[in-house]
């Protein structure tokens, strides 16, 4: 059976109207309830039972009147057309809500996406809080200044300058570009590297903001955005995917309160994701690397050519091309690690894959210094060598992977070396890492050693050149006179010569 498609708006209407004229008597009481419940919305238990009164009032009227049509459509069921009017009535809440924000910022349909509320409410730390999904333009949202994160920094700025720092300043400071005192300039919060991850995939979670534009949560990705926006090293089609962001936007009811939670829940309680270990990141990568190079002629691409391809996958990973040469380096030290245990010391594979992923960091540093003297370049030069080092790793007997870089200073020191083969032949561990620093503090020792007897001889070399030049070499305008730049520079070291002189007499006395 069809339902009858009648407008109801009449009957509402004139509901509305006798209410009024029943209720002249007692002024604007009536016209107060209607405005108190923009403030004060019924539940959907409350709404239900009230259009179900009201439907039956307007069946009444209808019959009263002789009005067969309305009731005939009131007749195929009350509970039918409250079905139908509470849909209208979540659609209107949604456009209302979409229409009451802060004129400071407002969510509006973007991609064929409106804005609406977030069904079920979101709950941040055991708070229910009401929020609108909705895009914003990105250049609309302010950075959070008061991001806990960025205490010192703030404080820094604010003690150097008097003032807060605007907008511009605040992302300066966010991506590193902003040198502070005790601070290095350095991409500290890693905005680069997630910016080149948005580029790739857009921002995976909405940021939340306050209804002022203000954030609560995401300063990092907004932030990250702002840099593609702004950076040449970002091409049209990846700074149009961040023009527009979605937001999820507090609600003007929202109380303060609600803004902790939101805050406690997304920044002080552990979400529990575990991302990806980087040996398995390297793994895909390395795989990748060596699939484009199957495909080059020959399998043996030119240094230009490496460099695109290292290129291309670092835009597929949302990674730098610097950590994809770095990742292969320490793939492949990876494989010559585990072909030597498999095949030479007859380990099971697994377990050797498994002790692999337990020290990949250390072959990042076995992959650096690739140069004469450098740790590579040490590894490279004798297998026996490499080959120790493979061992002592495998049985974990390098503390931490800051020892490895001393083992340039060990290979050139048969001493040191002596230690390094008691640490692989000791059944103990614990031992065996003692030996192993017993050997990269012999092996530094040494070398600071023969580094001080260098500078005795330099010096002293020096000195006797400087006791023979002539005077007129001083003078300027004279032919193969010094320059006033090197002058200066004498200068600055003569002065720290004097300073430390009055301290080298007390000792000798």
């Amino acid at each position: 059976m069809t339902t009858p498609q009648n407008d109801f708006s009449t009957e509402f209407r004139q509901l509305i109207a006798d209410a009024r004229a029943l209720s002249s008597d007692i002024g604007g009481v009536v016209e107060e309830i209607l405005r108190s419940g923009l403030n004060e919305p019924l539940s959907d238990e409350e709404a239900r039972s009230l259009l179900t009164r009201v439907a039956q009032v307007m069946r009444s009227n209808a019959q009263v009147r002789g009005d067969t049509s309305t009731m005939a459509a009131l007749d195929t069921g009350i509970a039918e057309l409250v079905d139908r009017v509470m849909s209208v009535h979540d659609l209107l809440g949604s456009r209302f809500l979409s229409t009451t924000i802060t004129n400071q910022i407002r969510p509006i349909e973007h991609d064929g996406i409106k804005p609406r509320p977030v069904l079920p409410t979101p709950v941040f730390h055991e708070r229910p809080v009401q929020v609108v999904e909705g895009f914003v333009r990105t250049r609309d949202i302010q950075l959070w200044d008061e991001n806990q994160r960025l205490d010192i920094h703030l404080n820094q700025f604010q003690q150097a300058h008097g003032r807060k720092p605007d907008a511009d300043e605040l992302l300066e400071i966010m991506t590193g570009e902003m040198t502070l005192p005790g601070l290095t300039k350095d991409d500290q919060f890693e905005i680069k590297n997630l910016a080149r991850s948005i580029a790739v995939n857009g921002v995976r979670k909405p940021p939340i903001i306050d209804i002022d534009g203000k954030l609560l949560d995401g300063n990092r990705r907004t932030a990250a955005c702002y840099f593609i926006l702004n950076s040449p090293d970002f091409d049209a089609d990846s700074k149009r995917r961040v023009e527009w962001m979605l937001v999820w936007q507090l609600t003007e009811h929202a109380t303060e309160a609600d803004r902790n939670a939101v805050i406690v829940s997304l920044n002080f309680e552990p979400d529990f994701k575990q991302d990806w270990p980087e040996y398995v990141k390297a793994r895909t990568v390395y795989e990748r690397w060596q699939g484009l190079v199957a495909l080059e002629p020959r399998g043996n691409p030119t240094l230009s050519r490496q460099r695109a391809l290292k290129r291309d996958i670092a835009r597929t990973f949302a990674i730098s091309a610097d950590d994809v040469s770095r990742y292969i380096s320490m793939v492949e030290l990876t494989e010559d690690f585990e072909d030597y245990h498999v095949t030479e010391r007859n380990q099971d594979q697994y377990a050797v894959k498994h002790r692999s992923e337990r020290y990949f960091q250390y072959f990042d540093e076995l992959g650096k210094g690739k140069g004469a003297g450098g740790v590579y370049w040490s590894l490279n030069q004798d297998d026996s060598f490499k080959h120790l080092v493979y061992d002592l790793l495998y049985d974990g007997k390098f503390q931490n992977w800051n020892k490895i870089r001393d083992l340039k200073y060990v290979y050139s020191n048969e001493d040191a070396m002596a230690y390094l083969r008691r640490a692989r032949d000791e059944n103990d561990p614990e031992a065996g890492q003692e030996l192993v620093n017993d050997a990269c503090g012999f092996a530094r020792a040494s070398r600071a050693e023969t580094r001080q007897v260098g500078a005795n001889t330099r010096v002293h070399v020096f000195v006797e050149w400087f006791k023979d030049l002539p005077v007129k070499t001083f003078k300027p305008g004279e032919p193969g006179s010094i320059s006033q730049e090197n002058l200066q520079g004498l200068r600055t070291v003569l002065d720290i010569v004097e300073k430390h002189l009055p301290t080298a007499g007390r000792e000798e006395n």
